[in-house]
């Protein structure tokens, strides 16, 4: 992986099922960690949100399966019974009075049973007739059933656990119990988030050592609440040197973002020294596109910004964004047999590209061929870093020789299509490609030795070799214009002194997510705008966050 030094001291990693249990038998087999530590502490940390949940008096119900996940389970029931709360323990897929069931219980969870036993516990075997009067007894349930080991549908015991916790709450006037999942809410798959038949609505879920695949996409994120993160004594160590695949960016105190994401300004420099950026966009029909991109542009540190752009446009940006510069152009004159006027814009395109020390091309662009000649013109002249949105993707996916002009572009690139484009980039369907999003993201970036920004509800981002997902942001930037400005805030951020342009790439897309978290609290998800977001941006490098 490159060398992206910002990124890696902010970034954390998520795993896989695979990554999560080899980390954790390495722990117990190469490091000596006892297996009874480790479940232990993950109890202990299960208890830790029960008692923040549980009102005085109140009684818990936690729901246990055969495996490790249920040992956990198990573990919390008896400190929690050892601290004098009222815990009920319900066995779910194994028994106590059948002596199969003991082939199917884990070691660590066939001891913690016994021991929960020894103590008195209240034990019970699951009875889906008997759990909703259990459950409306209960102040607090606890999820401890499959963890990350939901790998198919839900059936039998599992099936019947999982429709008793979600549903029977319509049956409580409004009151039902808080619940908590360990790990992971069963029925979610740990690799992808998706519902396996039915799956736990979780209101908290207390993951061990690292943050789950299943908890970052959707719809495995909607099923978690809020996620806590917590240290049982698992670390990085436990790979043995062979790291996860993905990593994310967080940074919990947001007022530390600029500090620790943002490269310092040069106190001497000048407009020039802080980057001139070149935005190619917007059309005779569309003109909102190219002034979003260029405000998010000068909002997020470009020193000086150009539009080149479809005259029609003109009154529009010196009315809105007066410290723009512009070039313009007439459609019908970017065709060749128009040769006068095609010769003075293409010496006027070719100027601005000299001018400029980055470029952002496509939004609003339009796919006609004034956008083709535009992609033309700057693929084959242009050795400055590129950005590529919107039009620019849909031309590429629709022209053949500007896809192989983009393959052999000798400067660096960021795409960023959302997936509809990036379904046509890969020339697939767009239901194939969320199911492959991770693989196919890596696959394109080596394609067009470019970083990619594939956006969805949980953005990844790649160069083929570093690989990273966003979980900043919220639906309120399902908006139109919100891609623009990203397009816009990557374009300054290429030239702010990363090590990199995917650092830059993955510092653009956490930014522009905090940017919308930011505007959906003043506004509102419903009601919030692209330009919401872009006003945000200069909160954020101001520092002035709340």
């Amino acid at each position: 992986m490159k060398n992206s030094q910002m990124i890696d001291k902010n970034s954390k990693y998520v795993v896989s099922a695979a990554e999560m249990k080899r980390c954790d038998e390495a722990t117990i087999s190469e490091f000596g960690v006892p297996q009874d530590v480790l479940m232990e502490r993950a109890a202990l940390s299960i208890c830790k949100y029960v008692k923040k949940a549980l009102p005085e008096g109140g009684k818990v119900l936690i729901l246990a399966g055969s495996g490790n996940n249920g040992g956990d389970g198990i573990a919390a029931a008896r400190l929690l019974y050892q601290d004098k709360i009222d815990v009920t323990l319900v066995l779910v897929n194994h028994s106590i009075s059948d002596k199969a069931s003991s082939t199917k219980r884990s070691k660590a969870c066939s001891n913690q049973l016994k021991i929960a036993l020894s103590y008195g516990i209240d034990v019970v075997d699951f009875d889906s007739a008997t759990l909703s009067t259990q459950i409306k007894k209960s102040d607090v349930i606890v999820d401890a059933m499959l963890g990350i080991g939901c790998t198919r549908d839900l059936s039998g015991d599992y099936m019947s656990a999982v429709w008793e916790i979600n549903y029977s709450r319509e049956d409580y006037d409004g009151k039902f119990p808080h619940v908590i999942a360990a790990d992971i809410p069963t029925g979610i798959n740990t690799d992808t988030g998706q519902v396996h038949g039915n799956a736990i609505r979780a209101d908290e879920t207390v993951t061990f050592g690292f943050l789950k695949m299943g908890l970052v996409f959707y719809p495995g994120a909607a099923h978690a609440g809020e996620i806590h993160i917590v240290n049982v004594g698992i670390t990085e160590d436990g790979f043995l040197g062979d790291f996860p695949k993905f990593k994310y960016v967080d940074i919990p105190e947001k007022n530390e973002i600029p500090r620790k994401l943002l490269p310092p300004r040069n106190p001497a420099g000048n407009k020039g020294s802080f980057g001139k950026v070149l935005i190619a966009a917007g059309s005779r029909k569309i003109s909102g596109a190219c002034i979003m991109a260029s405000e998010s542009c000068i909002r997020s540190g470009a020193g000086m910004v150009k539009v080149f752009t479809e005259e029609a446009n003109l009154s529009a940006i010196q009315t809105l964004l007066p410290e723009a510069m512009t070039e313009v152009y007439r459609e019908d004159g970017m065709e060749p047999r128009n040769s006068e006027d095609f010769k003075k814009n293409t010496e006027n395109l070719l100027k601005s590209i000299e001018w400029a020390d980055a470029i952002v091309c496509g939004p609003g662009l339009g796919k006609g061929n004034s956008g083709i000649q535009i992609m033309r013109i700057i693929l084959k002249n242009a050795k400055i870093p590129l950005i590529l949105d919107a039009d620019a993707l849909n031309i590429i996916s629709e022209n053949k020789e500007i896809r192989e002009l983009v393959v052999e572009y000798e400067a660096d690139i960021i795409m960023t299509p959302h997936l509809a484009e990036f379904s046509r980039l890969a020339g697939r369907d767009i239901h194939d490609c969320r199911a492959c999003i991770m693989d196919e993201t890596a696959r394109l970036a080596k394609e067009f030795h470019a970083s990619i920004i594939c956006k969805d509800a949980r953005s990844v981002i790649s160069d083929g070799t570093g690989n990273y997902i966003n979980i900043s942001g919220n639906d309120g930037m399902a908006t139109a214009g919100s891609g623009d400005v990203l397009a816009g805030l990557l374009g300054a951020l290429v030239l702010s002194g990363y090590s990199n342009v995917l650092e830059a790439a993955v510092v653009g897309a956490y930014l522009h997510g905090v940017a919308g978290d930011m505007a959906a609290v003043k506004n509102g998800r419903q009601g919030m705008t692209a330009r919401d977001i872009s006003g945000s941006l200069r909160e954020i490098f101001s520092g002035n966050i709340g």
